[in-house]
């Protein structure tokens, strides 16, 4: 489900995401996808703008073998 969050004075995009999601790949893009127009606000947001921070799918992660015999 996702959350929806009111920015603070000063608050950063990018430490909002850390935040939330810890060290995800791509939070901020998704963020970026799921609030338009949330980019032109600039780096440092202002006080009072509502921003949703949706639910991000869970990372697959490759497991990498080596064959020893063919």
């Amino acid at each position: 489900m996702a959350l929806t969050y009111r920015t603070k004075d000063g608050d950063v995009l990018d430490y909002l995401c850390w935040r939330h999601y810890g060290q995800q790949s791509g939070a901020v893009e998704q963020v970026l996808e799921a609030n338009r127009g949330l980019a032109g606000k600039g780096v440092i947001l202002p006080a009072g703008i509502l921003i949703t921070l949706p639910n991000l799918p869970t990372p697959v992660q490759e497991i990498r073998t080596i064959r020893l015999w063919d």
